[in-house]
């Protein structure tokens, strides 16, 4: 069905139409998930750069890794901070807990070199290491909660 310009006018002058905006997180929940997973992604950030080349022999190494999970965090840190909706608080999940999966199985599985990416195995744990995973584990709940808090919004 078509509408005429003064129908769509009117549509949009309705209150009910056009004072609605995208359902978003409030500043709190997006300063919490930003330390919590900001945080995971500094000691990666530290980690690296402290022990580079970032390439070895056109091989990515574990440091090329870790930066690209800090450059990945930045990305959904910030869009989390600036425009907390639905789709942001989902990247900040998958960031997050692709994080936390990659540091757990780093320690409990040996995963394989693939393409130009290195072999991933590190069992020992030691404080950064503990830090990163706990403050990878904390944004999951973060970005679950927001989530969560999203979709109460949306629905009432």
């Amino acid at each position: 069905m078509t509408r005429t310009p003064r129908e769509a006018r009117r549509v949009h002058l309705d209150p009910a139409v056009a004072g609605r905006r995208p359902a978003t997180t409030g500043p709190l929940l997006r300063a919490l998930g930003a330390l919590t997973l900001g945080y995971s992604g500094y000691l990666h950030l530290r980690i690296a750069l402290d022990r580079p080349p970032l390439l070895a022999d056109g091989r990515v190494t574990l440091m090329g890794l870790f930066v690209a999970q800090a450059v990945a965090v930045l990305v959904v840190v910030v869009w989390v901070l600036v425009r907390a909706g639905a789709v942001a608080w989902l990247a900040f999940a998958v960031v997050a807990a692709a994080s936390l999966a990659a540091l757990l199985l780093s320690v409990a599985v040996r995963i394989p070199a693939i393409g130009p990416f290195p072999e991933i195995h590190e069992p020992a744990w030691y404080t950064d290491k503990t830090l990163a995973a706990a403050s990878a584990g904390a944004a999951v709940a973060v970005a679950v909660v927001a989530l969560a808090v999203l979709r109460r919004r949306r629905a009432g």
